[in-house]
């Protein structure tokens, strides 16, 4: 029977070679180009991913004044000083943010009922995790009670049961997710091509990444990751048009999340 045996190691190897190479940014702070995740239906099939530990480093919300428009990622970034800046969640047409928005615990729009998915951070107290994504389809949240200070709020695409939380839809565009997963650290999932939500939750589904649950934010011009540690950069920008050859300007954010390095 041991003829059988390299046999049965193979689809563990092959699943080992096809998760992403992961590049070390600093300590417990991971970045990788992954281009095996999900073919694109338009441009690059490469998918950015960053890993964060919350125990390392903080999340904190970043928004313009009312009535202003905001700035891109990357602009986010550099003023900030953050390590890294992702589109939050949800913008209507008129450039606000959709949704429940904490900032320092001030609270910039309100819950809304017809988005499950809520990040956390910056808790109040020490005994509570750094980090949270609640599902509100199964978990009760009252933002008077919130011991958190920072939030997001945007639509589940994946939940802990394993359950694809958005309908099919032929829409392509380019993607954002936020996901947790089993070990409490942070991803940020950016697609350099157009995808389908569908297609992305299947995939971060079976992606072997052990997630837990995970959001969607805002797709096409406003997905946007500007990521600068050290000597390692990196900047993608959503377009408007899912057509690589048309030309498209880098859309404004009112509201990004950002990561900074904890005190």
């Amino acid at each position: 029977m041991l003829w059988l045996l390299p046999w049965l190691a193979a689809p563990a190897l092959a699943q080992e070679a096809l998760l992403p190479a992961w590049q070390t940014l600093g300590p417990k702070l991971e970045f990788a180009l992954w281009e095996n995740l999900v073919p694109s239906r338009s441009g690059s099939s490469l998918v950015a991913l960053l890993r964060v530990d919350p125990s390392r480093y903080s999340f904190k919300v970043l928004a313009a004044p009312k009535g202003e428009e905001g700035y891109t990622a990357g602009q986010w970034r550099g003023q900030s000083g953050a390590l890294a800046v992702f589109n939050a969640g949800l913008y209507t047409p008129e450039g606000r943010h959709l949704g429940y928005l904490l900032q320092n615990g001030k609270e910039l729009s309100p819950l809304v009922p017809q988005q499950d998915g809520l990040f956390l951070a910056g808790p109040r107290e020490r005994e509570i995790p750094a980090v949270r994504i609640l599902d509100l389809r199964y978990t009760p949240f009252d933002p008077r009670l919130n011991p958190y200070q920072q939030a997001a709020q945007s639509l589940m695409l994946l939940d802990r049961f394993g359950m694809i939380r958005v309908r099919r839809s032929p829409k392509v565009a380019n993607r954002t997710a936020l996901a947790i997963d089993e070990k409490g650290r942070i991803l940020v999932v950016v697609t350099e091509g157009g995808h389908t939500l569908w297609e992305l939750a299947q995939a971060l589904k079976n992606s072997g990444l052990a997630l837990r649950e995970v959001m969607t934010m805002d797709g096409g011009a406003e997905s946007q990751l500007a990521v600068a540690v050290g000597e390692f950069t990196y900047e993608h920008y959503g377009r408007t048009s899912p057509a690589p050859d048309l030309p498209w300007t880098r859309q404004a954010l009112p509201a990004v999340l950002a990561v900074f390095n904890k005190k």
